[in-house]
């Protein structure tokens, strides 16, 4: 196995893990508040704990591998992840519970800087793309229905309700353990070595269990400097990722109870709909065409098609007379009116695997756009600006339904899947097939 697809191996089953425990709460949080009490507003702190710990995280790690480089940071993110999903599964009350995922939050953190960042600079420019594709939104999909599965394992096992959710939960810690040790043992990233620190036994190794004979060019521009000069990249590329995880995240995490309710789904067949009749086909659609059409192409035009869908479905949601149906009661869809709402969502689901979820969501823009030097850092800084965004909205959301109605809420992420794709239609420069630290001269 070469050095590209075994960092795609190590840092998948990573990703994987946060695609389980990010996903698993939403199965299981209404089945917890049968047993630790909650109102709206601390249901929605209690879900977002995690982004708040992937934040501090994030800014931690993300600087320190700038210093003290990938590998030595790698693995303390699973490690931590393990710890958190253990600790869930034997909280007892609500602050244990809290605190456990905040934990747990500071491993995917630190996971969300790290291997984007690591199978970037190991990967080639020619499928650098598909790569971080198949690493990113592919294993995170996964994970999702690991989670459901986990679940309904769970369920017709019959295990009780007070120990169900505490296995889903902890089961998370499984994967995780799984690669800890592997991630020990990768070697230091070539684009590190080459670029920063040309650590002589590292350099070694890669020749010797990789054929890798390494070309050493020091970038020797102050750090200082080079985070200047990237500044606007990075501050675009954060937006550009919060405004997708306000939108997405709050679907993933309570699309299986809200939304599936909605179409009178339950949310275990919600996600495995979602995923094989949309997201997997999606992603394998981006998997073929990133690395020839290019990245802003399959943004702009996947976000202007759940800009469309979820337009429809918010207009289905507010007056389904618009469709030629005669419903009062919206909450609940039945018959042609649920069948309607779930191809909408099915199809803003599939246009987002296409371009947004697999790119955007792959945590792919600011690696590919900011220097080896600064590339930590400036993955760290969008990552912490994303989970503290998508936190807020997180908590916010059961309010925020409950205050505006779901309709309307959907109208609000057309709006902001709209917007995205404006901004990465004028100010994100495409990234196909170019050698990383080339990049930032890209004007087009």
């Amino acid at each position: 196995m070469n050095l590209s697809w075994r960092s795609v191996l190590v840092s998948g089953m990573g990703v994987l893990t946060d695609g389980y425990n990010l996903y698993s709460i939403s199965l299981s949080i209404y089945i917890i508040k049968n047993f630790i009490t909650m109102n709206n507003i601390s249901e929605g702190v209690l879900i977002a704990g995690s982004y708040f710990g992937a934040a501090i995280a994030a800014l931690i790690f993300g600087f320190l591998s700038d210093f003290e480089g990938r590998k030595r940071m790698y693995g303390i993110d699973v490690t931590l992840m393990s710890l958190g999903a253990i600790f869930q599964a034997v909280s007892f009350n609500y602050l244990e519970l809290f605190l456990s995922r905040l934990l747990l939050g500071m491993g995917i953190g630190a996971d969300y800087v790290l291997s984007p960042v690591i199978v970037a600079e190991n990967a080639e420019s020619k499928n650098r793309g598909k790569m971080m594709v198949i690493t990113f939104a592919v294993m995170w999909g996964l994970g999702a229905v690991l989670a459901a599965f986990v679940d309904q394992m769970g369920m017709i096992l019959g295990l009780p309700p007070s120990i169900l959710w505490r296995v889903v939960l902890g089961f998370g810690a499984i994967p995780a353990i799984s690669v800890i040790i592997a991630r020990r043992k990768i070697t230091e990233t070539l684009l590190f070595l080459s670029k920063i620190k040309p650590l002589k036994k590292e350099i070694e190794r890669l020749n010797r269990e990789f054929k890798i004979n390494l070309s050493v060019n020091l970038d020797r521009t102050p750090f200082v400097e080079r985070l200047k000069a990237s500044a606007p990249f990075i501050v675009v590329a954060s937006i550009l990722w919060l405004l997708y995880d306000i939108y997405s995240s709050t679907f993933a995490i309570y699309g299986p109870i809200t939304i599936a309710y909605n179409l009178g789904l339950t949310p275990i067949t919600f996600t495995y709909v979602a995923q094989f009749f949309a997201g997997i086909p999606g992603q394998l659609i981006c998997i073929y065409l990133i690395d020839k059409i290019g990245r802003k192409m399959l943004i702009v035009v996947g976000y202007a098609g759940v800009a469309l869908w979820l337009i429809m479905y918010s207009l289905l949601l507010i007056d389904p007379r618009v469709f030629g149906l005669s419903i009062t009661n919206t909450e609940s869809l039945t018959g042609k009116a649920a069948m309607l709402g779930f191809s909408f969502y099915m199809l803003n689901y599939l246009f987002s695997a296409i371009g947004p979820a697999s790119i955007i969501g792959s945590a792919m823009v600011t690696p590919e756009l900011v220097p080896t030097k600064i590339r930590g850092t400036g993955q760290a800084i969008s990552v912490a600006v994303d989970r503290l965004s998508a936190a807020t909205v997180i908590s916010a959301f059961p309010s925020l339904v409950k205050i505006m109605g779901l309709g309307p809420m959907v109208g609000i992420y057309a709006f902001i899947a709209l917007s995205s794709s404006l901004i990465t239609l004028f100010l994100i420069p495409e990234t196909k097939q170019r050698e990383l630290d080339l990049i930032r001269s890209v004007k087009s």
